[in-house]
């Protein structure tokens, strides 16, 4: 998501902004890896300053999920010789989009995610197309994606009781 230029709104991006077919793997990472970054505090602070309970324990899950996706995925960052250190540029943007985005309507907030899980979900298709060896952090990647997706389309319908179900289901958020 971002601001617009000319206005206050958040908008989400685009399905095809976040990386382009011809990006190399480096680039792929570093964009899924700081994505789960900027997850993490995008969440955190959302969480941060929830006034319901319940949006506070499920935004404060969310924030652990990208934390630990991204631990997830060190091994492979590794493997590939690149740097594991949050990017500041991504450290200070998501601080300003966990600010913009707190004070939005519940589902107002929880809409962007169908639009940015998509995005993320081509990105992490595409990793594992394009690196064979790093096939299984590409599925977790898109699993907790696909859990993310799911967890906003249950809370915008109403199932506000099962919806972090799919979070708690991956195999590392025990």
């Amino acid at each position: 998501m971002g601001k617009s230029a000319d206005t206050d709104t958040v908008e989400a991006p685009t399905p095809d902004a976040l990386f382009s077919a011809d990006d190399d793997l480096a680039t792929l990472w570093f964009k899924a890896y700081q994505g789960e970054v900027s997850g993490e505090i995008v969440f955190g602070t959302v969480a941060g300053r929830a006034e319901d309970a319940d949006h506070k324990k499920k935004m404060e899950r969310l924030s652990l999920l990208e934390r630990r996706t991204r631990e997830a995925c060190v091994g492979a960052m590794i493997r590939n010789g690149l740097s594991t250190a949050a990017d500041e540029q991504t450290v200070r943007e998501a601080k300003a989009l966990g600010d913009a985005v707190a004070g939005l309507a519940w589902t107002d907030f929880l809409s962007a995610f169908d639009p940015i899980t998509t995005q993320f979900i081509a990105l992490y298709e595409r990793i594992g197309e394009v690196a064979v060896a790093d096939g299984a952090e590409s599925e977790l990647l898109v699993a907790h994606e696909l859990a993310l997706r799911e967890f906003a389309r249950r809370e915008i319908a109403g199932r506000t009781g099962d919806s972090i179900e799919l979070i708690d289901a991956l195999p590392y958020m025990n």
